[in-house]
């Protein structure tokens, strides 16, 4: 259920909190059980797929940087940057350049 609430609003403010109180359970015990199901924890998952919704966004529009940092989650573009580039070895703008189809 949180995976799926998490696919389906990607683009809000998404928080272990918040999203134990949908599922009422603790913040604790989601977080043990959410790392015990999917092998990450839940930040990060939120982070990889938010990644992955960024990287086709690049790949199919001629969307900003800053618009789809918007679009995936992030309210700060400078930051989206930097995690982009973290977790893929290249700015967004340079993944757009290599990967638009």
């Amino acid at each position: 259920a949180v995976k799926n609430y998490i696919y389906q609003h990607y683009g809000e403010d998404l928080s272990l909190e918040m999203l134990a109180e949908k599922v009422y359970l603790s913040s604790g015990y989601l977080s043990f059980i959410f790392k015990k199901e999917t092998g990450m924890n839940l930040n990060r998952f939120i982070r990889v797929f938010r990644m992955e919704k960024a990287k086709e966004l690049l790949e199919n529009t001629t969307m900003k940087n800053y618009e789809i940092a918007e679009k995936v989650g992030f309210s700060d573009p400078h930051y989206f940057g930097i995690s982009f580039k973290k977790m893929t070895g290249c700015t967004p703008t340079e993944y757009a350049r290599e990967n638009r189809r």
